[in-house]
């Protein structure tokens, strides 16, 4: 392999203007235009009034259904957050009733204890009197 130098690869291309007048070129140039106007003729067949129609409707159909999907997610998280607002209820009642009950509890126990501190007191009491 031999090495080519940039001034040798700059010097064999060729400027822009030199490809109009390479057959070629011109040739491949040609054949895609003709090649595009086909498949935009043989793609877009309607009038621009139809295709215009038809794009409305498709738009207003997806915006239709765009709506319609809003209004269900907005239904559904409606019907979730009256779920969890439900639920919290139904936990906070609990919670409270868990606390009744220990509260109830520790009631019961402090007057038990209550009456060991007066036993107590009442007992030393009548050991004082003796002694």
């Amino acid at each position: 392999m031999s090495r080519v130098s940039f001034d040798t690869l700059f010097e064999s291309r060729k400027q822009p203007l030199n490809y109009l007048g390479n057959q070629t070129f011109l040739s491949g140039l040609v054949t895609g235009l003709v090649a595009g106007v086909a498949v935009g003729l043989l793609i877009a067949p309607r009038s621009g009034k139809k295709m215009r129609k038809q794009i409305l409707d498709t738009v207003n159909g997806q915006t239709k259904e765009a709506q319609h999907q809003w209004d269900k997610v907005k239904s559904q998280a409606k019907e979730t957050i009256d779920n969890v607002k439900t639920n919290a209820s139904l936990v906070a009642n609990k919670a409270m009733d868990e606390f009744d009950v220990y509260a109830d509890k520790a009631e019961t126990k402090s007057e038990e204890l209550a009456k060991q501190v007066q036993s107590g007191i009442n007992r030393l009491g009548d050991a004082a009197k003796i002694s």
